[in-house]
């Protein structure tokens, strides 16, 4: 299954999928002049079952996620938690954001995470399908 849409980086984004879950980008060869920024891959998993990451403690973050001096952060700190979170989906492939994401905890702070448009548009399906139950 291919989406794709047109108009803004949300809508001229193209979602299919990979080993594991999903991949929405915009595609270069098919919107020439797009900025670089909205090329960027973001990732989600088949479901919200495979999240088994940490609920609690202090977690290290590779550099692939995050690449600043000190990679650990107290997920007890509501600010540090949303850090952690908003990095892992941005930066993170399928396998970091099943190892580093907790499903109770995304569902909890979902609505309090400050995520790009298309990566917000990427996951508004999984979030809202689970809330919904």
């Amino acid at each position: 299954m291919i989406m794709k849409h047109q108009n803004s980086s949300v809508n001229r984004a193209t979602i299919k999928p990979v080993a594991g879950g999903w991949v929405s980008y915009v595609d270069p060869e098919v919107y020439p002049k797009v900025h670089f920024s909205e090329t960027k891959p973001y990732f989600a998993p088949e479901s919200l079952v495979y999240l088994n990451g940490p609920d609690c403690g202090a977690i290290k973050l590779p550099p692939s996620i995050y690449w600043g001096p000190d990679r650990w952060f107290n997920l007890t700190r509501r600010s540090s938690l949303h850090q952690v979170y908003q990095m892992v989906l941005q930066e993170g492939s399928i396998e970091d954001i099943s190892n580093y994401l907790d499903r109770n905890i995304l569902l909890s702070i979902w609505s309090e995470l400050s995520l790009p448009p298309r990566l917000s548009n990427l996951w508004e399906h999984k979030v809202a399908g689970v809330m919904n139950d």
